[in-house]
């Protein structure tokens, strides 16, 4: 075979070869933009279908975008039906994260009261959004609800058509803002209280009664004048109870009743005695006869006394009646649970029996912080055992610490009947009975008053265990087991919209062109090989 003809036949079987190789390259090509842009459609559409449809998946540890089974259990107390109307519309309360993680709650609470009420147990709660801007006039009335300077439109309304049996609106629609739904501590956002808030405005709205919290004044309490003085030591402590749905009011009861829908009395870090029943004849009523009074018909108390070096004699008396006793005149060192270079500041021991340990079972993995603290002796546990008074700690020292009156005057555990440790957090617990019906009255007596200043701190546990207290505490009626979530920072929090928006051009846009790019090039090499 001649020289040409061989050529020609190779030449010919590069040129199928060749053929094939474009017709798979280029089908591969093909086959990759075809792939490439499925991707893309499928994920736009899916994105607006989650977006439109709130069809997410929460990941988060603290549960922050899913509804408790605490929260739909007061949804029953509801009694008519509830709509929350958010002030701006749907694009822009999606822009903002804030307002965004609101919406999402207000839109589980609809779908608990809708879809997932089988039973139709519970009145709809709708979820609407409007543009004040544009139709100014639908927010004129809520607007009156709430000073010029307080109106936002960031606000977020809720009303229900609930009526009393005299045919008058049991509540006016409650406003709030959007810094409502959060919690702050040192000036940061550190949790998001949207379950409680809008369950405090359901059952508001349901005429359930806001109970009262009264904090005791008129023995130099450092707490200011109200809530809200900056002379209040205890800010964080009393916003506690705002958030959890008390009215919060201070009583001087040397000169005032306590509030008829009082619930709770909080005796905090009196600098003074209260006046007893030993000087009866010198007042209309004493101020403990008027707590004693309180706590005989169900009442709870709370009484937190540091080391003041001062003996609250008539106070004592009192508090010895439900088993406890206050060492008000000495101060707890802790070399082994130390916090601090003085030992004065140290972690707790953790109990683990009685109502005292159930308090803080869910939380012995953080520490409980106390800083300037008493010993808190219990008189008489046997006693307890064998009556209707229950009595138990729930946090104590270690079983090295000292307490110190003077450099002489020296107190071991094992002096007032505890060698494993001083107690500090004791709650006393008595049933009466009424009517048939049992009742049940609690009185905490804690030896540090500091420890109420780390309730804001993510640190440590002292706000979770006072919740979990607080819940313990009969006739009340609002969502105080319902604590709120922790803000989690994944490292994404600082990102802006540029930044959001940046990424998803790259993700969607340029990792797919550098994709078809890379396959162009291999395609073409294979072609040159």
């Amino acid at each position: 075979m001649s020289s040409n003809k061989i050529n020609n036949t190779e030449n010919a079987a590069k040129k199928v070869l060749l053929k094939r190789r474009l017709k798979y390259g280029g089908l591969s090509v093909a086959l990759s933009a075809v792939v490439i842009a499925v991707v893309i459609i499928a994920n736009v559409i899916f994105t607006a279908l989650i977006r439109n449809n709130n069809l997410y998946v929460d990941l988060t540890n603290s549960g922050l975008f899913t509804l408790s089974d605490e929260a739909k259990g007061y949804l029953k107390q509801v009694k008519a039906p509830i709509t929350i109307k958010f002030a701006v519309p749907l694009d822009t309360i999606k822009s903002s994260s804030q307002l965004f993680m609101v919406y999402l709650t207000a839109t589980q609470f609809s779908r608990a009261s809708t879809e997932e009420d089988k039973n139709d147990e519970i009145p709809d709660i709708t979820v609407e959004y409007f543009d004040s801007y544009k139709y100014p006039a639908q927010f004129e009335k809520y607007k009156q609800l709430t000073s010029s300077a307080e109106w936002q439109s960031t606000n977020v309304i809720i009303e229900s058509t609930y009526e009393e049996a005299n045919g008058e609106q049991a509540a006016l629609p409650v406003v709030y803002s959007i810094n409502s739904f959060f919690t702050t501590s040192d000036s940061k956002t550190v949790g998001f209280n949207g379950e409680r808030r809008f369950l405090l405005a359901f059952l508001q709205l349901a005429g359930v009664e806001q109970p009262v919290v009264v904090f005791t004044t008129g023995h130099g309490e450092p707490i200011g004048a109200t809530p809200d003085d900056t002379n209040n030591q205890y800010k964080d402590f009393i916003n506690m109870f705002e958030e959890l749905g008390f009215k919060v009011k201070y009583s001087d009861l040397a000169h005032e009743d306590l509030d008829s829908d009082c619930r709770l009395i909080v005796i905090l870090d009196p600098q003074r005695d209260f006046i007893g029943k030993d000087l009866a004849s010198l007042e209309d009523t004493s101020e403990l006869d008027k707590v004693a009074d309180f706590v005989s018909r169900h009442g709870s108390i709370m009484v937190f006394l540091g080391p003041t070096g001062y003996e609250y004699t008539n106070l004592s008396h009192y508090l010895e009646e439900w088993g406890v006793k206050i060492h008000t005149t000495y101060t707890i060192e802790d070399s082994v649970n130390t916090l601090s270079s003085d030992d004065r500041s140290f972690s707790v021991v953790y109990t683990t029996e009685g109502l005292g340990a159930s308090v803080q079972q869910n939380y012995r993995n953080l520490r409980t912080k106390f800083r300037y603290a008493a010993p808190v002796q219990i008189l008489f546990s046997e006693k307890s055992e064998t009556s209707a008074m229950r009595i138990t700690s729930s946090f104590r020292t270690s079983s090295s610490a000292k307490a110190y009156a003077s450099d002489t005057d020296v107190l071991v555990p094992s002096d007032i009947g505890k060698a494993e440790g001083f107690d500090l957090f004791v709650v006393s617990t008595k049933v009466n009975y009424e009517n048939n019906e049992d009742y049940t009255s609690y009185v905490l007596s804690c030896g540090c008053p500091e420890m109420l200043k780390y309730c804001n701190s993510q640190a440590y546990a002292n706000r979770g265990i006072l919740n979990v207290l607080l819940t313990r505490i009969p006739l009340l009626k609002i969502p105080v087991d319902i604590d709120y979530k922790r803000l989690e920072d994944y490292g994404l929090t600082s990102v802006t919209s540029n930044a959001v928006r940046g990424w998803t051009i790259v993700l969607a846009v340029v990792m797919p062109v550098v994709t078809l790019g890379i396959g162009t090039f291999v395609v073409v090499r294979r072609k040159r090989h």
